[in-house]
């Protein structure tokens, strides 16, 4: 078992950070499920381990989107703010609410957070013709707006504090609805996760549930994935990239909906 943590862990870091930034996200919802179907790792030590290693993934990730241009920090900010809100809460409430009930609520809300993204989809379908339509631009958010913003970021954060994943969807879901271009969706999400990772590596050490030398080994592959992906992604036309991100998004997010109810 020793052999293969310092073996294949790496690698399996490497392939997710590979991933998720290129499609957004820190990493969480394939970190534990691999922890603990494929290396025997106890539910509680993974859920743990998936906050901290989504840190070195969200950070580089982050960096190398940053160069691109693809982070809009602002509206990172905002969404952030509400993720250490959310992480902080879902961490208190998880011995509270029964975790089939809380698993149930959280599949719903994903499900729900469909209906924006498909309406923002028909309109930026509708826009794909303008010559700008590519064109990266910095979010004015409004009262309402950053009410929205805010309200996406908490929902990510009770996701990452009572199951241990990134809570990716939600965040995807408002950056998408807020109007930002698919690039800068990628881009921004990574940012907002910084967020959440580091108020559930605070909860979880408290716990003393941290695992260093799974964290090193599944971080530091992951991180390596993260610098990589944004490379790959320059090379893709925007354009093109805009008009598979969102049903590619959507699909993920209907199986993962469906997952968490009937799972």
């Amino acid at each position: 078992m020793i052999d293969m943590f310092f073996i294949l862990l790496p690698l399996f870091g490497l392939l997710i950070g590979l991933l998720v930034s290129m499609f957004g996200g820190g990493g969480g919802g394939f970190f534990v499920p691999v922890l603990i179907l494929i290396f025997g790792v106890t539910p509680q030590v993974a859920i743990a381990t998936s906050l901290a290693a989504v840190l070195p993934t969200s950070v580089v990730s982050t960096f190398s989107h940053f160069r691109q241009g693809n982070v809009d920090i602002r509206t990172g900010l905002i969404l952030g703010i509400g993720g250490i809100v959310g992480t902080l809460i879902g961490a208190s409430i998880a011995n509270i609410i029964p975790p089939r009930d809380l698993q149930l609520i959280l599949g719903i809300f994903t499900l729900i957070m469909i209906i924006p993204m498909l309406r923002s989809l028909i309109q930026r379908n509708q826009k794909l013709k303008d010559e700008n339509g590519d064109k990266k631009e910095q979010l004015t958010l409004t009262g309402p707006r950053k009410f929205m913003a805010s309200f996406f970021g908490v929902i990510s954060g009770l996701m990452a504090g009572v199951f241990g994943i990134s809570g990716t969807p939600p965040i995807i879901a408002g950056l998408y609805s807020l109007g930002l271009p698919a690039v800068m969706v990628v881009g921004t999400s990574v940012f907002v996760l910084i967020f959440n990772s580091l108020a559930g590596i605070g909860g979880f050490y408290l716990l003393g549930r941290l695992d260093p030398t799974l964290i090193i080994l599944l971080g530091g592959g992951s991180a390596v994935g993260a610098f990589i992906g944004p490379l790959l992604l320059k090379k893709i036309n925007p354009k093109t990239f805009e008009k598979i991100y969102g049903p590619v998004i959507v699909i993920i997010m209907v199986i993962f909906g469906l997952g968490l109810i009937f799972g």
